[in-house]
């Protein structure tokens, strides 16, 4: 294993007292993939918030600016914290400028969650051929830094193929760690590329602007299995594309929702 792929993917994206060394080989672009930046502020508003019984329930989230390898800075402030639900806000910084920010909210379980009638899903999984039936994608040059650490078996969207922006397939971390949580969820949901991508004809930079995650399911039980992913992306104008996202297990449980900007920058 290299060097560049010694750092699992839980130590990538949990800050100590504060502080993260974002390291190297997880960039796309001049900065650290959106995935583990996200992660990161994920958890460092858990370490604030300090209740383990108040899991995150939802993330609004901007990347102004790259995060680059390097020193990060986290300031956490609870805007609120109620008998069952805390807000709190997170900015990352680097060489005193806030390079990302979140809100997030943490929440225990409600009573009477488990209501039928308050408790649906409309939404199917992805029809997708077992995980091990599909080959595994191999390296590139083409593919960005971060892409090393995960193993993908595309289904259905290839990138500069030229076809309707919409993604199926199957996504893994070769060293994830031991947490299962939420920022594990953030970070897995983003390793895709873009879907505008799959709709150009050619390989174009783009970045992420807005990210917002919703959790769905418990994924304490995820262990190291492979998720199952679907990307679409229905909008695309004025140098901006908005997608969905979605990660679901291979028993067909929904997990996490996610909804992007990216401006595509040239």
């Amino acid at each position: 294993m290299s060097k560049l792929r010694a750092m699992t993917l839980e130590a990538a994206t949990t800050p100590q007292s504060g502080v993260l060394d974002v390291p190297a080989g997880w960039r796309q672009g001049p900065g650290a993939y959106g995935g583990l930046v996200v992660a990161s502020m994920m958890r460092a508003a858990e370490q604030a918030i300090g209740d383990a019984t108040r899991t995150i329930r939802s993330v609004t989230s901007e990347i102004p600016a790259p995060v680059e390898p390097g020193r990060a800075d986290f300031a956490v402030e609870i805007l609120r914290a109620g008998k069952s639900v805390t807000t709190a806000r997170v900015a990352l910084k680097q060489n005193g400028e806030t390079r990302a920010h979140a809100v997030v909210i943490a929440a225990t379980a409600r009573p009477g969650s488990g209501d039928a009638a308050l408790s649906w899903n409309t939404l199917v999984p992805p029809s997708a051929p077992a995980w091990d039936s599909v080959p595994e994608l191999p390296p590139s040059p083409m593919f960005p830094e971060f892409a090393q650490h995960f193993d993908f078996r595309i289904v259905e969207g290839v990138p500069a193929a030229g076809t309707p922006a919409q993604c199926i397939g199957w996504v893994k971390a070769r060293d994830p760690g031991s947490r299962r949580d939420a920022a594990y969820l953030a970070a897995m949901i983003d390793v895709w590329f873009p879907m505008a991508l799959v709709r150009a004809k050619q390989m174009r930079p783009m970045a992420t602007i807005a990210f917002t995650l919703e959790i769905i399911g418990d994924v304490g039980d995820v262990d190291d299995a492979p998720l199952l992913y679907r990307g679409v992306s229905p909008v695309c104008a004025d140098g901006y594309s908005f997608e969905t996202r979605e990660l679901w297990t291979a028993d067909g449980r929904l997990l996490a929702r996610n909804h992007q900007t990216f401006v595509i920058i040239k």
